[in-house]
């Protein structure tokens, strides 16, 4: 008897179905495409025990017409493409055919819907691939599609599903990664019952990036919108500058035509035109849509469409390191008044009278101390025989008051603004680490080894003086560093690093720049590790270099000394170490004032 039998066509249907529908996100991701796809501008998702039970999508889309039910949940059965041309020219998020047949294979899938075209409503069951008659009910507009009982008669695959609650957060994850690229559509997430997600309508990319960012506690001031134009392209970015980062790389969102995906070598472009602005083990909060021309992208890699081909990849690249190169600043960290709950108590007490409900003229003391009530029953008395609005002529005194401190912070600015330096004032070294220093209404906190480390790396770039070595240093490659070596000693000699090549694997080093004399093990081992462009070889080596030379946390340093490190921060125009750490941070004496309630 022959090994090779066909296989029973549910169980064929099924094993197809697995590519395409892992668990409730799968179903949701598809059902999503659709509704978006009928162009609905109204999304409504509600799921019940983590949508392994119950996951319905509701939308105000164009609706299926009942002729089209008949073919709907069979295999390749899609209204997206037509001929074999359009696979390479789609416009639309689903294309394959198999999302609504792979649901209905495993689930009991409901569609409810209503044809804008011709008026009708119709709903359709599918129950596990098998087909009910398609009744004459539906809602009055848009599609409702109901999956239930998803993997109930796959008990193996049912039992890989996480708790619904996991299952639940996952939907969640889906939703709002499709709704990150259509600010102009509404979305709303229900689960159990309780509404977790409502996003309305905006006109604005970075409008609904920040729905999703505000919650992290990130401000509006502390992310850009950048946007650029290439041939048959373009890219929009909303990025956090140097303040906003993090440890992963799980908030580098990119999109390619709307549709989220896996993009190693995209991804790396960002974290490349971050460049130093970032420390190291640190990455940004970045979302890039990239809108090309359907002709240059491939989606039809694989089932779930998170891959695909990019023919103008390396513009697209250039461009999205360009953009961020070129409109992210840094910014300098500032302390910022925190109110707590004592501070707050105080400024209740600071005024003493509450008015008492219709009556325009009567105040009393608020609660506190007996020894007040003297006093409060001689300031109502004495406000109410004055001068019955002295309330609002007491308002009109604070806005004045207010409105000339504006006025004279305004002539201070503009003073120092005229001036060609504003002096600085070196206070002193705390904890042994930071350097205090004052300048105009501000006040500054300096890391002193960060500090020094970008002064002595700005040095080196500019000078590289060399000096030669009376015995040469030995070094011994392996194969792959001998030939890295060989065609790139050139950079080496660029840098003042002197190297030549005695064996096989044996090289020798003459000269070395001549801040490197006490530090020639480390330049030992950055020579053996290091497989870099010339460009990254230099920022490397010489950020090495002067941090190795740096003032170290925990040093003493001398009021001469301090003052001269302090004035060279100030000229500087970025405040990070060679690493990309921020070294400064400021506090202006407004807010200083205010930390401590000190009003004037």
């Amino acid at each position: 008897m022959g090994r090779i039998n066909l296989l029973d066509p549910l169980l064929s249907s099924r094993i197809a179905a697995g590519e395409v529908i892992e668990r409730p996100q799968s179903v949701l991701r598809e059902l999503l495409d659709n509704a978006l796809d009928a162009g609905a501008d109204e999304i409504k998702v509600s799921i019940d025990g983590g949508g392994i039970d119950k996951l319905s999508v509701a939308d105000n889309g164009s609706g299926i017409a009942r002729t089209d039910l008949a073919l709907l949940g069979t295999r390749h059965a899609t209204s997206k493409i037509h001929t074999q041309d359009d696979l390479y020219n789609i416009h639309t998020l689903g294309f394959r055919g198999e999302a609504i047949y792979s649901i209905g294979a495993v689930s009991k899938l409901t569609v409810a819907t209503h044809s804008q075209e011709t008026g009708e409503s119709s709903t359709l069951v599918i129950d596990n691939l098998e087909r009910e008659e398609i009744k004459n009910i539906g809602p009055d507009k848009g599609t409702v599609v109901t999956v239930e009982s998803l993997f109930l008669q796959i008990p193996a695959r049912r039992s890989f599903l996480k708790r619904p609650s996991s299952e639940a957060a996952m939907c969640r994850q889906m939703l709002v990664q499709k709704a990150l690229a259509y600010p102009a559509v509404r979305f709303t997430f229900i689960s159990d019952g309780a509404i977790r997600l409502d996003w309305p309508k905006c006109s604005a990319l970075k409008e609904r990036v920040m729905m999703l960012y505000r919650p992290e506690g990130i401000a509006d001031g502390d992310t850009e919108f950048l946007h650029g134009d290439g041939d048959g392209f373009s890219v929009d970015i909303v990025a956090g500058n140097s303040a906003v980062k993090r440890s992963d790389r799980k908030e580098i969102r990119i999109y390619v035509n709307g549709r989220p995906v896996d993009e190693y070598s995209l991804v790396q472009a960002v974290t490349y035109g971050y460049g130093e602005l970032l420390p190291g083990g640190s990455f940004p909060y970045a979302a890039v849509f990239i809108n090309d021309d359907p002709e240059m992208v491939d989606f039809n890699i694989h089932p779930t469409k998170k891959e695909v081909k990019i023919r103008n990849k390396a513009e697209i690249h250039h461009m999205i390191t360009t953009l961020l190169q070129d409109g992210i600043k840094r910014k300098i960290p500032q302390i910022t008044p925190i109110q707590n709950e004592f501070y707050l108590e105080a400024k209740k007490k600071e005024t003493p009278f509450i008015k008492e409900e219709n009556d325009n003229r009567r105040y009393s003391f608020k609660e506190g101390p007996k020894h007040r009530d003297s006093i409060a029953e001689r300031v109502n008395a004495e406000y109410r025989e004055k001068d019955a609005n002295w309330l609002e002529k007491a308002k009109a005194l604070a806005k004045e008051r207010e409105r000339r401190q504006q006025e004279a912070e305004s002539a201070k600015a503009e003073e120092r603004a005229d001036s060609n330096e504003v002096p600085i004032r070196y206070i002193g070294q705390a904890f042994h680490l930071f350097l205090i220093a004052e300048r105009g209404d501000e006040l500054y906190l300096i890391d002193q080894h960060a500090a020094h480390e970008r002064i002595l790396y700005d040095e080196l770039l500019e000078q590289k003086t060399v000096q030669n070595l009376l015995i040469p240093i030995r070094i011994e490659m392996d194969n792959i560093g001998d030939e890295f070596l060989s065609a790139h000693t050139e950079v080496y000699t660029k840098l003042g690093i002197m190297l030549s090549r005695t064996d096989d694997g044996v090289w020798e080093i003459s000269a070395l720049p001549a801040c490197c004399r006490a530090i020639e093990t480390e330049i030992i081992d950055f020579i053996k590790s290091s497989r870099l462009d010339e460009k990254e070889l230099e920022s490397k080596l010489f950020a090495v270099i002067a941090c190795r030379a740096a003032i170290k946390a925990g040093d003493d340093i001398d009021r001469w000394s301090a003052e001269e490190l302090i004035k060279k921060v100030f000229s500087l125009s970025e405040p990070a170490c060679p690493h990309g750490r921020t070294f400064l941070i400021k506090l202006k004496e407004k807010d200083l004032r205010q930390m401590v309630g000190r009003t004037v």
